[in-house]
């Protein structure tokens, strides 16, 4: 659990970073800040895979410690739960992502 809040609070940092980049291209577009996004973004998806994989990983270790024979419906909660907890980071993150690339669209029309 601490581990999937360490993963998604450097998810939001990544995400907040490369949403500030954007917005500085957006109000001064330069080469150099458009360089810099590109592998910001990278870096964010990653993060966000990351993050997911993490949490499917860890939801999936703890269902195999818990797991009673003829407790399928606890499971199958269990399992449902983790999963929805697990997509979490991706959420923030592409969402993140998303206002970053529509601040860069925006300021490439600017550049142009």
């Amino acid at each position: 659990m601490a581990l999937g809040i360490i993963l998604t609070l450097l998810i939001v940092a990544l995400g907040l970073f490369t949403v500030g980049v954007a917005v500085s291209f957006l109000l001064k577009p330069t080469e150099v800040k458009l360089g810099f996004i590109r592998p910001l973004s990278i870096a964010t998806t990653y993060a966000s895979i990351v993050g997911v994989v993490t949490g499917l990983a860890v939801t999936l270790t703890q269902i195999s410690w818990e797991l009673k024979p003829g407790a399928g419906l606890g499971n199958t909660a269990l399992f449902l739960g983790g999963i929805s907890e697990a997509l979490v980071p991706a959420i923030i993150g592409f969402s993140l992502l998303t206002i970053a690339w529509v601040a860069v669209s925006l300021g490439m029309r600017k550049h142009i």
